[in-house]
C-alpha cells in the first residue's frame, strides 16, 4: 500500500486574491446612505463602502467634519475605496486639554489601595469615608474621626475602653 505525499493547498487564482492599498482621505458627503470620500490627487468625490458602522448622525458629523478616514483602494483601484476607520482628529484646544489634566492628575493618585492577606490599607491625602446606607465612617487627615448611624453600638468581649482628653456623653 503506497501513500502518496501530502501536498500544499494550491494558491488561489490571481483574480480571487484582493489586494488592498491604504490612502488616508476625507468623508466629503453621501449618496443614498453612503459615504463619500475624496483622496488627495484623486479624479474627485467617490462613493464608498465601509467596515465601519455609520449611522445617520455619525455621517452627518464626518461630512460636516471633513472626517480623516483610512481607506483601503481594493485592487489599488481609486474608484474602490473602502473606508477602514477614521483617524484620532487632534485637539481644537491643547492648551486647555493639558491644563485640565494637570488639575485631574491629583485626584487620581491620590487613592492608594494596598492587599495582602494579612492587612488592607486604603489611603487618600485628605479624607476616606465608608458609606453603607445611613452609616458611615469618616477618616479625616486632622486626625478626626466621625462615625454616624441611626444607631451605633459597640461591643468587646473584653474591655471596652473609651479615653480621650475629654469625654462628653450627650
Amino acid at each position: 500500500m503506497s501513500r502518496s505525499p501530502s501536498r500544499a493547498p494550491a494558491a488561489p487564482p490571481a483574480e480571487a486574491r484582493a489586494q488592498a492599498t491604504v490612502r488616508v482621505g476625507r468623508v466629503v458627503g453621501a449618496d443614498g446612505g453612503a459615504p463619500v470620500v475624496e483622496l488627495p490627487g484623486g479624479a474627485g468625490p467617490v462613493r464608498a463602502r465601509s467596515v465601519v458602522l455609520l449611522d445617520g448622525a455619525g455621517l452627518r458629523a464626518a461630512i460636516s467634519e471633513q472626517r480623516e478616514v483610512v481607506l483601503l483602494l481594493e485592487e489599488d483601484d481609486p474608484r474602490r475605496p473602502i473606508i477602514a476607520g477614521f483617524l484620532a482628529a487632534p485637539s481644537a484646544t491643547p492648551a486647555l486639554d493639558a491644563a485640565l489634566e494637570a488639575t485631574l492628575a491629583p485626584a487620581r493618585e491620590a487613592v492608594e489601595v494596598e492587599v495582602d492577606r494579612e492587612r488592607l490599607v486604603i489611603e487618600a491625602r485628605e479624607e476616606v469615608v465608608l458609606r453603607c446606607g445611613e452609616a458611615s465612617l469618616t477618616l479625616h487627615r486632622n486626625g478626626k474621626v466621625v462615625i454616624r448611624g441611626l444607631h451605633v453600638e459597640t461591643r468587646a468581649a473584653g474591655t471596652n475602653r473609651i479615653k480621650g482628653g475629654t469625654v462628653k456623653i450627650n
